[in-house]
């Protein structure tokens, strides 16, 4: 997975950005760099949308508000709240499907014309955006970012209806009721640990810029890759089965799951050696017994060089003897010819000496002559080409 933080400003964004690699679990790597330097096959891509280019805005919808109406009734919803052109923002709602019932829900909304050219650099180094995610986004338990350095410091409130930046006067946190909650959930980048610390008298949970790029990438249900930058059904496969990837590599649950497909595969490896040595020894075994059949079958044959063709000689040498047709004589050869022939193909001429078959007049295709070589190979007969209409068949070649 690779992570790109957009930059606030749209000239750092154009010169170099952050950018985190993970396996989907934890940061591999993180660093700076300019786009086109960004690693171009590193899994599903995902932009991180700063804090400070999002605006959350708790709406009411009303009943049967899905739909071709959708747009229009959020556009009405908002037009008083904000300062921009409606046409120049792009929103994206937390809960689509509440719009048919109405019901409360919250709206992120950023400058659509800043999120276009902030992902143009990235579309120009050749890098797809697959999903676009806010850097902290509103949560039903309180959660607290401490972000920045003891000079620069800032403070992140993200409750169930926005996010909030506090000011930098903590007697004035006071008026914020979800700082008071029992179940707040506090996290500082590491120049903030001690500070965080004295101000509220616990442990705060230790998550670096990087760590929580990946938290917005892991953990969030937002998706702001809509509209003009949504993807198709294609991408939205692609990005599933990566993410199922990752977890199924690299999350501890997935563990078991791993462990149990190595040892099917080595059972398997296992399993199919053991039955080819089985197969291997049954055959060497068939091959050694052959040479003992022959001899003991023609106890003239005192030496050994090809058993089944040895065996087809003697065969052949016991026919001729007993006055029957051998394998490779006249008949037989025509016969066996006769049933490999295609229907037009008629000899003109047959010559037979030396237990070989002239035959000639026969016109036949590669696709043919391969046909009938394979058939009559089967019947231990070979056939072979001489000139343009002359065919060759006699028996195979004996030692």
């Amino acid at each position: 997975m690779l992570i790109i933080a957009l930059d606030h400003s749209l000239n750092a964004a154009a010169s170099e950005v952050a950018y985190v690699l993970s396996d989907g679990h934890s940061v591999l790597r993180s660093a700076t760099g300019a786009p086109a330097t960004l690693p171009q096959h590193a899994g599903e891509v995902v932009a991180v949308v700063p804090h400070s280019r999002l605006s959350w805005m708790a709406v009411q919808l009303p009943p049967g508000s899905h739909g071709a109406r959708l747009d229009a009734v959020v556009q009405g919803l908002l037009e008083d709240r904000v300062l921009d052109d409606l046409a120049q923002l792009h929103w994206v709602l937390a809960e689509p499907a509440l719009a048919q019932s109405g019901g409360h829900t919250v709206v992120a909304v950023c400058d659509a014309q800043w999120l276009r050219q902030s992902l143009a650099p990235l579309q120009a180094a050749g890098l797809t955006v697959q999903r676009l995610v806010p850097e902290i986004c509103p949560s039903g338990t309180p959660t607290l970012h401490v972000t920045g350095t003891p000079d620069q410091a800032l403070c992140l409130l993200s409750h169930a209806t926005g996010v909030l930046a506090l000011p930098p006067n903590t007697p004035q946190w006071q008026a914020f009721a979800p700082l008071s909650d029992p179940e707040l959930q506090v996290y500082a980048e590491p120049a903030m640990v001690a500070r965080v610390q004295q101000q509220f008298q616990r442990q705060p949970v230790l998550q670096s810029a990087a760590q929580r790029w990946l938290a917005a990438a892991n953990q969030t249900q937002w998706n702001l890759a809509q509209g003009e930058w949504a993807q198709g059904h294609s991408q939205r496969l692609q990005r599933w089965l990566q993410s199922s990837w990752q977890t199924l590599r690299h999350h501890p649950q997935w563990r078991p799951v791993r462990w149990g497909l190595v040892v099917l595969l080595a059972i398997q490896l296992i399993g199919l050696n053991a039955l080819a040595w089985r197969e291997q020894r049954a055959l060497a075994q068939q091959q050694a017994a052959l040479p003992a059949l022959l001899t003991s079958t023609f106890p003239q044959v005192t030496l050994v060089v090809d058993a089944p063709l040895q065996m087809r000689r003697e065969l052949n040498a016991l026919k001729q003897a007993s006055g029957s047709p051998a394998s490779n004589d006249f008949e037989p050869l025509l016969a066996a010819l006769a049933s490999v022939l295609p229907a037009d193909q008629t000899p003109s001429q047959l010559h037979f000496a030396d237990r070989v078959l002239r035959v000639q007049g026969l016109r036949l295709n590669t696709e043919q002559s391969q046909h009938a070589s394979h058939a009559l190979q089967a019947l231990g007969l070979r056939l072979r080409q001489e000139g343009d209409d002359t065919w060759l068949l006699q028996g195979e070649a004996v030692p």
